[in-house]
């Protein structure tokens, strides 16, 4: 028995048949009506509150069935940019969907089952009124509206949220690329537990892999892995920055050293890394940092490095050149000016100690009989050489070109070295006008080698020597030549002695400084007596015999201020500075004895006695001008020579004729 047949046989337990039949009737009706108001009491209810919820909420939300809206929001109406919420209503969902996203939205409504799944979230564009597009992130949920089910939509503007994703990663993507370009990769590293750092994760950029040879995501992103691939001889000192930078809370270590790649490449790497510290605790907590692949680099200043090295060298060479010819110049001026060959020696040797410090050597000429190698100036250590020896001791004389010993690379040496004491040596021939006049001779004595003096292996060093030497054998040879040609303009090509014209050029000298110092000078001229009987009898070249005899004597015999000449023909000059009357009158009858004395030959056959007529004039004494004193000294020969020959006359106002 049901509840209700027993609640009616309890009120009701006579009633007939039909009148229960009649009373179930009512009862079930009366209690279907309450139970069907009550339902939509309920679900009228319902709706008010979810209105009430979508109005409140401060999210855009519509409720649509199939496609069709029914109810929207003042905040959907704002997201969209309409004028109210009641533009929506009636309007198809796939009204404001974006064109690409609008045929996944209608096969979204048209599966859509409001009981699976009651709850959906995704990301889709929508359209404002104005046209513009959103992205929007919707969540979807069944709900029962109108009595029906429908959908209720929430929408969330994420435009911002997506624009800021997308800059995001864009300066991703450029930061990858730029890392990428300079071969720098950035990392993260927790250090909370230093003696175990592979306890906590680590961050790897994809620049990091390709400077340590993998791909990205190849291998495992660990510091044991990392220190695998450090160089062994660079993984200590790496180690300890690491952990002094951890254990001091440093701000910063950078480091240089070097990985070897799986495939055995070796790289330079350059590491800068920050410590993070704990806001809290303010201990180390990560370690982040920078590394850079600088090989490329390191190999490029190496090669600067290099090239500026090999420039230094090529300036200091240059300025080195600079200053030889700077010396070479120098003193091929002052050669120039030198009057004779010990002066030219004197300033070739200075010279030549500044263009070659630190080496000893000197200028051995050849004596006129080409028997003699004889030294004329030396300089620094006299020890590794002969001062005089043979021109066929020295190979350069032999060969005619330089010869350069070293003891370990060339051993032929000449024979006036002594390789005992020497180390190297370098002998130059000088030569000029196809004749050898000496030879330059350096040496590097073994104390000198010993102080770190240059070697002259490089080939600079020894052309200087080269150039060196034809200087000096051009400046000597003109020199000689010059000398030769002075000789030749102021002697006599027969007797050796000096001519006329230096005799007169000198006397002006001398009457100038006898002048200045109050003192006398005499002349003497003097004739060689009987002269064109002489040649008549033995001949003129008996006779040149006779005047070169004669020459030779006045030379030998003539002190080293006086100076004697061959005035002319037989005639003789000799100019006495400095003398008195008494003692030119002296010396001029010693001079007459002796010249008796001389024995003159020719051809093995004595040409008999010489002798002289001699005039004697004095300055000022017999003449205030050369011309008065030489005439004077004239006047007097004559007289001698009129009074007899063979004899001394001074002049007096007598001997004018």
């Amino acid at each position: 028995m049901s509840a209700f047949e027993f609640a009616r046989a309890f009120l009701f337990p006579s009633i007939p048949s039909w009148a229960s039949h009649l009373v179930t009737v009512i009862a079930a009706t009366t209690i279907a009506a309450a139970a069907a108001f009550v339902i939509l009491e309920r679900r009228r209810q319902s709706e008010h509150w979810l209105r009430q919820l979508v109005d409140l909420s401060p999210d855009a939300m519509w409720v649509h069935r199939q496609g069709r809206i029914m109810f929207a929001n003042d905040a959907c109406a704002a997201l969209f940019g309409a004028s109210s919420a009641e533009e929506f209503l009636g309007k198809q969902v796939l009204d404001f969907a974006h064109p690409e996203d609008r045929e996944l939205l209608k096969h979204r409504i048209r599966d859509q089952s409001y009981d699976v799944n009651p709850v959906r979230q995704n990301e889709t564009k929508y359209l404002r009124s104005d046209g513009s597009e959103m992205c929007v992130e919707v969540v979807a949920c069944s709900v029962i509206y109108r009595g029906a089910p429908a959908a209720l939509v929430m929408f969330r503007d994420i435009s911002g949220r997506k624009q800021t994703e997308e800059k995001l990663r864009q300066s991703e993507a450029t930061l990858a690329a730029a890392q990428r370009l300079a071969h720098v990769g950035s990392w993260e590293q927790i250090v909370t537990d230093l003696a175990d750092l592979d306890a906590h994760p680590a961050r790897w950029s994809d620049e990091v892999f390709r400077i340590l040879g993998f791909e990205p995501g190849d291998t495992e992103a660990s510091m044991s892995h990392f220190f695998d691939l450090v160089h062994p001889d660079d993984r200590d000192r790496l180690r300890q920055a690491l952990g002094k930078a951890v254990r001091d809370a440093a701000k910063s270590y950078n480091i240089e050293y070097r990985i070897v790649r799986p495939d055995g490449e070796q790289r330079t790497i350059q590491e800068r890394a920050d410590i993070v510290l704990d806001p809290h605790t303010r201990k180390p907590a990560k370690l982040v940092g920078i590394m850079q692949d600088i090989t490329d680099r390191k190999r490029a200043e190496a090669q600067l490095q290099g090239a500026n090295q090999q420039l230094a060298e090529q300036v200091q060479a240059l300025q080195q050149r600079s200053k030889e010819i700077t010396l070479l110049s120098e003193m091929g001026g002052w050669l120039q000016s030198c009057q004779t060959a010990e002066e030219a020696y004197a300033m070739i040797g200075k010279s030549s100690e500044r263009l070659f410090p630190g080496w000893s050597g000197g200028f051995y000429m050849i004596s006129p009989s080409r028997t003699v190698v004889e030294a004329v100036v030396e300089w620094g250590a006299l020890a590794g050489i002969e001062r005089v020896f043979a021109p066929e001791d020295c190979w350069a004389l032999r060969r005619g070109r330089p010869n350069w010993f070293d003891a370990d690379r060339n051993p032929t040496n000449c024979h006036h070295t002594r390789t005992t004491q020497v180390t190297e040596s370098l002998c130059v021939p000088l030569m000029a006008q196809g004749e050898a006049l000496g030879v330059l001779s350096l040496q590097l004595v073994r104390a000198a080698a010993q102080q770190g003096s240059a070697s002259l292996s490089e080939q600079a060093d020894q052309r200087l020597a080269l150039v060196l030497a034809e200087q000096v054998s051009l400046a000597l040879g003109n020199l000689k030549l010059r000398e030769t040609l002075r000789n030749q303009s102021i002697r006599d090509p027969l007797t050796g002695l000096f001519n006329r014209r230096y005799m007169e050029e000198s006397l002006e000298r001398e009457l100038s400084r006898a002048s200045r110092k109050k003192t006398s000078l005499a002349i003497l001229m003097m004739d060689l007596d009987h002269f064109k009987k002489f040649n008549d009898t033995f001949g003129h070249q008996a006779g040149d015999a006779a005047l070169r005899a004669l020459g030779d004597y006045l030379q030998k015999s003539t002190r080293g201020h006086d100076i004697a000449c061959r005035y002319g023909g037989e005639e003789f000059a000799l100019v006495l500075c400095d003398s008195s009357l008494q003692g030119a009158l002296q010396r001029a009858e010693t001079l007459h004895d002796q010249i008796k004395q001389l024995h003159a030959e020719y051809r093995g056959e004595l040409l008999g006695t010489l002798s002289v007529s001699t005039g004697l004039a004095l300055f000022p004494d017999h003449g205030s001008t050369i011309n008065d004193v030489l005439r004077a000294a004239d006047q007097a020969l004559y007289c001698a020579k009129r009074e007899g020959r063979d004899r001394v006359c001074v002049w007096t106002t007598q001997s004018v004729a």
